[in-house]
C-alpha cells in the first residue's frame, strides 16, 4: 500500500506534460525550408556575381570605345600665319583617339546638298567660271607660271578616307591675288552660310556626324540621307 508521501509524488509526475518529439514530418519540413534558404542565397550569389560580370564587360565596351572614338571638327582659316598670306583653307581634323574612316562630307548651300567642294564653290560663287578663265590663260601664255602670276587652287575628294588622330585633311586651299580677289572674297563671304555634315565611323563601328559647328552627334550608320531629309537638316 503506497503512503500519502508516494501518493503525492504519483500525482505529480500524473500531472507533468510530457516532451513531444520530433516527428519525421517535422524533420523534413525543416530540411525543406532549410533546402529552400540555401537554394535562395545561392540563386542571389549567382545573381550578384553575373550583375558585377556584365558590369565588368559594359565598363570594358566603354573603355574600349573612349580609347578608340575619333573627334572631328571641321575647320576653316582665311590667313596663313606661317607664310603671311591671306589664304582661304577648309579642312577637317581629328583630335580624338582613334582613326576615323570619313564616309562623306556634304555641304548644303540655298537648300542644295553637294558632295564636293568645287560644286559647292561653283554654285555660291562660279568657281567653274574661273577655272576657264585659267585654262584659256595658260593656253595663251604658255610662257608663264599662271600659278604663281594668278592664283591657283587644290581640292581632295571627301568620300571614304581614312583620317588618323591627330591629323589634319586639307579638303580645299586658295592664296589670295589680284586676279582671284573677286572669288576668293566672295569664296570667304560665302563660307559662312554653308551647313556641313560630316558622317564617320571610328574602328569599332561606331558612327558619327559632325556639322559646321562641331557639334557630333551618334547615328546608327553613314548611309547617304535622300533629298528630303536633307532639306530637313537645313531647317
Amino acid at each position: 500500500m503506497l503512503d500519502h508521501h508516494d501518493d503525492k509524488k504519483h500525482k505529480l509526475r500524473a500531472k507533468r506534460p510530457l516532451r513531444k518529439g520530433l516527428t519525421r514530418s517535422k524533420i523534413n519540413s525543416m530540411l525543406a525550408v532549410c533546402a529552400i534558404v540555401i537554394s535562395a542565397a545561392s540563386f542571389y550569389a549567382t545573381y550578384l556575381q553575373a550583375k558585377a560580370s556584365q558590369e565588368q564587360v559594359a565598363a570594358a565596351k566603354r573603355q574600349l570605345k573612349a580609347e578608340t572614338l575619333p573627334w572631328l571638327k571641321m575647320g576653316y582659316s582665311n590667313f596663313d600665319i606661317n607664310q603671311e598670306k591671306q589664304y582661304i583653307n577648309i579642312n577637317i581634323s581629328n583630335s580624338g583617339t582613334g582613326p576615323a574612316m570619313v564616309h562623306y562630307i556634304e555641304y548644303i548651300y540655298n537648300d542644295e546638298n553637294h558632295l564636293h567642294i568645287e560644286e559647292l564653290l561653283d554654285s555660291c560663287c562660279s568657281l567653274n567660271a574661273y577655272k576657264e578663265a585659267l585654262a584659256e590663260i595658260e593656253q595663251d601664255q604658255r610662257d608663264i607660271n599662271y600659278r604663281n602670276a594668278f592664283g591657283w587652287f587644290a581640292s581632295s575628294d571627301t568620300t571614304n578616307f581614312l583620317l588618323a588622330d591627330g591629323e589634319e585633311f586639307n579638303v580645299f586651299m586658295m592664296q589670295k591675288t589680284n586676279f582671284n580677289s573677286g572669288l576668293w572674297q566672295q569664296i570667304d563671304q560665302s563660307i559662312y552660310e554653308v551647313k556641313v555634315n560630316a558622317c564617320y565611323c571610328s574602328i569599332l563601328k561606331h558612327c558619327y556626324i559632325v556639322d559646321e559647328k562641331s557639334n557630333i552627334e551618334e547615328v546608327q550608320s553613314c548611309d547617304l540621307p535622300k533629298q528630303e531629309e536633307t532639306q530637313a537638316l537645313t531647317e
